[in-house]
């Protein structure tokens, strides 16, 4: 698969089917197996972002005798197609469920947590993140409270993004490079900020794949992996060849978060929660994105 084909993937909680809370953007445990078997054993490598990002400014610039440029398989020898996992929100299923599966798989994944949720009710505390980092995935920055950051002063959006990621790295003695945006609203200000804090990429809620031999890297679309979406779907995706219907359905919801605006949208975000309607505007997102 080319750079400009590999998909990076979104997930969030993997919860048992009778969760009342299994729903949405979050997947069940059964089909998050299946889909990280099919990688497995169709032969797909899962690598981080520090991972996929360094073989970029690897292969970037090679060329051969006569002047073309090589392609990636080229230059690194490896053939293997590529996905990139990353998980939102630190929910305690991504310790206690999935860390156990990219082990037994060999894959490598990256986790963006809300630091200021860090050890509450159903997430993930220090001492689990830590040992994430320990076993080579990459821990990145949701933001410290998980605050809509278009919505804020610049000093709040630098509060936000430079102090988590200053804590994460503390705690994790580890870099921390990268940034998934709270809710995928962002503007030229949150990615001026943004980069001046550090951070080497931001991943969006915008779909679609990214070409990682271009020199627009910071904004990473990525496919959110959704629990209506059965195994030949999750196929189409990391085949590179998505659905008519998935293109339409993430287009939709992508140009109706744009349209109403962070205002409108967390209004009606909440409304549908309050109803008792959770699968409305997409799924859990009436909670965490």
């Amino acid at each position: 698969m080319s750079m400009d084909k590999i998909p990076i993937l979104l997930y969030h909680d993997c919860c048992l089917p009778q969760d009342a809370a299994c729903g949405g953007l979050n997947i069940t445990q059964d089909g998050f197996r299946r889909q990280m078997e099919y990688l497995h054993h169709n032969g797909y490598a899962c690598v981080s972002l520090a991972r996929l990002l360094a073989e970029r400014e690897y292969v970037r610039g090679e060329k051969k005798a006569d002047g073309r440029p090589l392609k990636p398989e080229e230059v690194t020898g490896d053939t293997r197609k590529k996905v990139v996992l990353t998980f939102d929100d630190g929910d305690r299923s991504q310790f206690d469920f999935v860390l156990p599966i990219l082990k037994e798989m060999g894959f490598s994944a990256t986790f963006f947590v809300v630091v200021n949720e860090i050890g509450k009710t159903g997430r993930m505390d220090w001492t689990m993140i830590y040992e994430l980092a320990k076993c080579g995935m990459d821990i990145g920055s949701h933001g410290m409270s998980h605050a809509f950051l278009t919505g804020q002063s610049n000093y709040a959006v630098l509060n936000e993004l430079l102090v988590s990621k200053q804590v994460l790295e503390k705690y994790t003695r580890r870099r921390v490079d990268f940034l998934a945006i709270p809710h995928g609203f962002y503007n030229k200000q949150v990615l001026t900020i943004a980069r001046d804090v550090g951070f080497r990429a931001a991943c969006v809620l915008d779909t679609g794949y990214n070409d990682f031999l271009d020199d627009g890297m910071f904004l990473l679309r990525r496919f959110p992996v959704r629990k209506g979406y059965g195994l030949n779907t999750f196929k189409s995706i990391v085949g590179g060849f998505p659905s008519l219907r998935v293109q339409a359905m993430e287009k939709t919801r992508s140009s109706l978060r744009h349209a109403l605006g962070y205002q409108v949208y967390d209004r009606f975000r909440r409304a549908a929660f309050l109803a008792g309607r959770p699968g409305e505007l997409a799924g859990r997102e009436e909670k965490h994105v």
